[in-house]
């Protein structure tokens, strides 16, 4: 991962509504629901693909917006994703 896919999967989650801490220099996100701050991921690249900080797989680097949306819907279940939206 890069700091330029680091951002766009940050500002994809902010769109979800969730709060989001680059940490650029680890090249990771620590993102938190608005609606509990103890509902909170660690987001890093693992190989080409982003896995939480328990190595949860999320997705791979090049599609930040499918990612956004599962770890959206990860953190707060009522979010719908942004298929189910449209």
């Amino acid at each position: 991962m890069n700091a330029t896919d680091l951002q766009r999967l940050a500002g994809h989650l902010r769109n979800h509504g969730l709060r989001v801490v680059a940490l650029e220099p680890e090249l990771r996100l620590h993102v938190t629901s608005p609606l509990n701050g103890l509902l909170t991921q660690e987001i890093v690249a693992e190989g080409g693909r982003y896995v939480t900080g328990l190595f949860h797989e999320i997705g791979e680097r090049g599609r930040e917006k499918k990612c956004a949306d599962r770890i959206a819907h990860l953190l707060a279940g009522l979010l719908p994703l942004a298929a189910e939206a449209s």
